[in-house]
């Protein structure tokens, strides 16, 4: 059989056009699928874009409603979802106390694409709530003091003198130099005030006052008057109230702390006139005229060749008042021992306790 190459050349010929056809339909398949993933990308990037956009309309709208500003919700909203979350934390707060919370959170940076991060958010929240000095960011211009005044919890409105006093007492015995000593010292000596006056009203009506302090009242009063007062002898006290520094030389010391502290608790009464706040300074004296009495004469039989010696009654009375003697010295005048303690005894009126039992001064 001959061969019939016009045959084979159509045939091949016929071959390559279908392959070609064929490569041409994969092309066109591929280009296809291509543009159709691409319109479904380019669907999915506006959808995301809008679904953002909404995002941000809805927040801009939220914060509008809790009071920011029209310029200030939209730079906020540009922050992302913490600066959103924070910022109605904070309107929310001030809508509650009825402050307008642009004086809190404004913007001095409205009109800046400035991205701010997690991290200087959560660093300017933190000063803020550490009580740390006013400060304000190059974009979240957040006052940390309003702040952290917004965020504050109220004082609890006591329902005593007695209470609020104690409240008072027990803040100032825990950190005498905190920010607002002066302000609760000032409350303190005006709730004294208006005690006094209440007391002697009572007094006009009845001719009997009613006990104005309890036990935990007079316990926080003594408390704040013995830490300042041993402060100023140079004790270190702790947390619990004890002396961290006391030492067999120095006990005098904490002693005359304590005729200060039995004499202010003194000075707070008058015109109060409790009793049980005036029980309580008599045993604080008295346990600490013992403790000075043990104090000087164990001084006098042992630096007898050291002891200060005045001639009369009447030089020791001028000593005295010329700063010639120091706290917790001993002398002789004739045959009478002093100690001078140098605060007024509320009992005597004195800053001197008479060791021996001739009392003529």
């Amino acid at each position: 059989m001959a061969f019939n190459f016009g045959a084979f050349v159509g045939g091949m010929s016929r071959q390559i056009v279908a392959d070609i056809e064929r490569e041409e339909q994969y092309e066109l398949k591929m280009k296809g699928i291509a543009e159709t993933e691409a319109m479904r990308q380019r669907a999915a990037r506006a959808g995301e874009r809008r679904k953002k956009q909404a995002a941000l309309e809805a927040s801009v709208g939220a914060l509008k409603f809790l009071g920011y500003n029209d310029q200030a919700a939209a730079a906020i909203a540009r922050q992302g979802e913490y600066a959103v979350g924070l910022a109605q934390n904070i309107g929310e707060q001030a809508m509650k106390k009825g402050v307008d919370v642009n004086t809190i959170y404004s913007m001095p940076n409205i009109d800046s694409d400035v991205e701010v991060g997690s991290k200087d958010m959560t660093e300017t929240v933190n000063a803020a709530k550490a009580d740390a000095p006013k400060i304000s960011t190059s974009v979240m211009g957040l006052d940390t003091e309003a702040y952290k005044n917004l965020f504050a919890e109220p004082d609890k409105v006591e329902s005593s003198y007695s209470a609020r006093l104690a409240v008072i007492s027990q803040k100032l015995a825990r950190n005498p130099e905190r920010a607002d000593a002066d302000a609760l010292k000032t409350e303190q000596t005006q709730l004294l005030s208006d005690l006094r006056t209440m007391k002697e009203a009572e007094r006009e009506e009845k001719g009997t006052v009613t006990p104005s302090f309890d036990l935990g009242s007079i316990t926080s009063n003594t408390n704040e008057i013995r830490r300042g007062q041993l402060n100023r002898y140079g004790f270190d006290v702790g947390v619990d109230g004890q002396i961290e520094n006391l030492t067999e030389g120095n006990m005098h010391k904490a002693d005359l702390a304590e005729l200060e502290v039995a004499n202010q608790l003194n000075i707070r009464n008058q015109g109060i006139e409790d009793p049980n706040m005036k029980l309580a300074a008599q045993g604080i004296r008295e346990s600490a005229v013992r403790n000075l009495n043990e104090y000087g004469w164990n001084t006098y039989y042992n630096k007898k060749d050291r002891l200060k010696k005045a001639p009369s009654n009447e030089a020791f009375v001028s000593s005295m008042k010329q700063g010639e003697y120091r706290q917790g010295q001993v002398v002789t005048v004739g045959n009478k021992v002093i100690l001078y303690t140098g605060v007024p005894d509320f009992r005597t009126g004195q800053p001197f306790i008479v060791l021996t039992p001739d009392m003529d001064m």
